[in-house]
């Protein structure tokens, strides 16, 4: 058993494990005693910082949405936005994706959850919209800025995130990570740009 770590490590240690379960055996299979087991802790120590799977589940939830959020909020903090905002974004997500084997895989867990659960399936609306919110927001100061053009800023994050999501998913079942080599750039001239002539 592990001894005398800091309540922060036990905590980490206890999602990483979960998550791992969840993604290998599914929600269901996954008992509290395997996820206390894999993370080297008595079941004692996973209730002390969880009352329930359902908890450890709704933190890892939680988790991926502060991560996911981390780069918007360092480019809202950033005092002037350029061109490349977009594919940043891009690029940061699909390198988190592959570089985190279980973070894409576990998107699509918290999907199946999410139709079985209604509960969770609220959660992850609320989560989706602070996070449209979020890139609206970018959005609305990239027009200011002049980088875009004048669209309904909304409905530009709404599509961006669709558009993760749909790469994410691809990511979870690409075992020969064709993504890597998608030049973003590309990908955001499609999306900004459209596909018409003019």
């Amino acid at each position: 058993m592990t001894k005398h770590q800091p309540e922060a490590k036990r905590r980490d240690q206890i999602l990483e494990a979960a998550r791992k379960l969840f993604v290998e055996r599914g929600y269901v299979a996954t008992k509290m005693s395997d996820i206390a087991e894999l993370a080297g802790l008595s079941k004692g120590g996973v209730y002390f910082h969880f009352v329930s799977k359902e908890e450890v589940f709704s933190a890892l939830v939680e988790d991926e949405f502060e991560r996911s959020m981390g780069i918007i909020r360092m480019m809202s903090e950033q005092k002037e936005l350029d061109a490349s905002f977009f594919p940043q974004l891009g690029t940061h997500f699909v390198e988190r994706f592959y570089g985190e084997s279980d973070t894409a895989r576990f998107f699509i867990v918290m999907g199946e959850m999410a139709l079985r659960d209604k509960d969770l399936r609220t959660k992850l609306q609320e989560i989706q919209m602070r996070y449209v919110d979020a890139l609206s927001q970018l959005v609305e100061r990239g027009q200011a800025a002049g980088l875009l053009r004048k669209v309904d800023p909304r409905a530009t994050a709404i599509l961006w995130k669709a558009m993760m999501d749909g790469l994410e998913a691809n990511v979870a079942l690409d075992s020969t990570s064709e993504l890597r080599k998608l030049d973003f750039q590309a990908l955001v001239d499609v999306v900004l740009g459209g596909v018409l002539s003019k």
